[in-house]
């Protein structure tokens, strides 16, 4: 992961794409969580999506954040 991050660091491409994969991720596990009609199982991968997704838009801004543009 430590690996992954400073990758993200040194190529801003590979930080928006992660930030910009993560929203998809996120909206995609949001729309299944909507309509899994009362599925448990469902449910739990749907609101998994959704952390991993919001851990990688922080992820992908703070390598973005922390390697400023000059």
């Amino acid at each position: 992961m430590q690996a992954l991050f400073e990758k993200m660091k040194a190529n801003r491409r590979l930080a928006m794409a992660i930030t910009v994969a993560g929203t998809v991720l996120f909206i995609l596990a949001s729309a299944s969580r909507q309509g899994a009609d009362g599925s448990a199982l469902v449910e739990v991968l749907s609101s998994l999506c959704m952390l991993l997704g919001v851990v990688a838009q922080f992820a992908g801004l703070a390598a973005l954040l922390k390697n400023p543009r000059r």
